[in-house]
């Protein structure tokens, strides 16, 4: 191992000192020493899905990029539950093709703004309506517990919700 550090130390460059393997050195160290200080901007969230089995929530973790800002690391958040679980016994939250509109904080309540096509009925999709945002608060309360509200907009309006009556 010596050795090898000591050719290092003597090699030469068309007559000039070892400047280059240095400046090799040099930067490895200091990219070393980055990486410990600032890691890879990662960090592990925590999201559910319904599981296949009827009735029962499986949690799923992930590394997804680290933000500046609170609703960047929001908008992470449910983008990455409207992409769907990467596990085989889950399934899909709200249908293909949904998306957020806008992420905004105000003191402790958070407002979301989806686009219509969470509403879309599909067969891929257990969770309906209020249980479906029910689960996608559970993923963000649990990732960002200082919120106390979420409030959930479809294209800028409240959803109301009713009750489908069978006949």
């Amino acid at each position: 191992m010596l050795d090898r550090l000591d050719f290092l130390l003597r090699m030469r460059l068309r007559g000039t000192p070892a400047a280059v393997g240095a400046a090799f050195i040099g930067t490895l160290v200091v990219s070393l020493v980055l990486f410990f200080l600032f890691g890879d901007s990662k960090v592990s969230r925590i999201l559910f899905f319904p599981s296949q089995l009827p009735g029962r929530i499986v949690a799923e973790m992930r590394f997804v990029p680290r933000h500046q800002t609170l609703e960047a690391n929001v908008q992470e958040i449910a983008d990455n539950v409207l992409l769907g679980p990467t596990r085989h016994d889950a399934l899909r939250l709200f249908p293909r093709g949904a998306t957020v509109i806008a992420v905004m904080v105000s003191g402790r309540t958070l407002y979301l703004d989806l686009t219509p096509q969470i509403l879309v009925d599909d067969p891929e999709v257990p969770l309906k309506g209020p249980q479906a945002l029910a689960a996608l608060t559970r993923s963000l309360k649990l990732n960002f517990p200082r919120f106390a509200e979420v409030v959930f907009f479809i294209d800028g309006q409240a959803p109301i919700f009713t009750e489908k009556k069978k006949i």
